[in-house]
């Protein structure tokens, strides 16, 4: 095989990584912009978290957040009144909790049920998943009654 033959595959296997990779990133954002409507159903978001990445996820929480909705996904809940405080203090437990993160979600169980979530979402690139068996997500068991923060 001559080296222009080489060159010639080399080239066309860099080009069809890059095509992929462009339509990796395009689906995952297309599925960002998806999970930030209000109703989403429980099969269809695990079936697009495959699709994402640990990113990916914090632009949904980010957004959602923006738009005055509870960042977990899966919460239609609207979140009008967000705290102003940075930090809460427990007596109790003798500790100081950083707000920054929480004070997008309408309650403490979203945010657990959020980060429980995160957590299983692979770190691997996005264009490589194919490659990889796909995760087994489980959803964070939520009770129907939302407590505030």
């Amino acid at each position: 095989m001559t080296t222009n033959k080489k060159n010639a595959e080399l080239r066309e296997q860099l080009i069809a990584a890059v095509i992929k990779k462009r339509a990796a990133l395009a689906r995952a954002h297309q599925i960002v912009v998806t999970l930030l409507e209000p109703q989403i159903e429980e099969a269809a978001f695990i079936d697009m978290l495959a699709e994402i990445g640990p990113e990916n996820y914090a632009d949904v929480v980010e957004e959602r957040h923006i738009n005055k909705l509870c960042g977990y996904p899966l919460c239609a809940v609207a979140v009008e009144k967000v705290t102003t405080k940075k930090y809460q203090i427990c007596g109790i437990k003798n500790k100081v909790y950083d707000l920054t993160e929480r004070k997008k979600f309408c309650s403490g169980q979203c945010f657990k049920a959020s980060e429980y979530i995160k957590s299983q979402i692979p770190t691997s690139p996005l264009w490589l998943r194919d490659k990889e068996q796909r995760p087994n997500f489980k959803l964070f068991p939520i009770k129907n009654d939302p407590t505030p923060l």
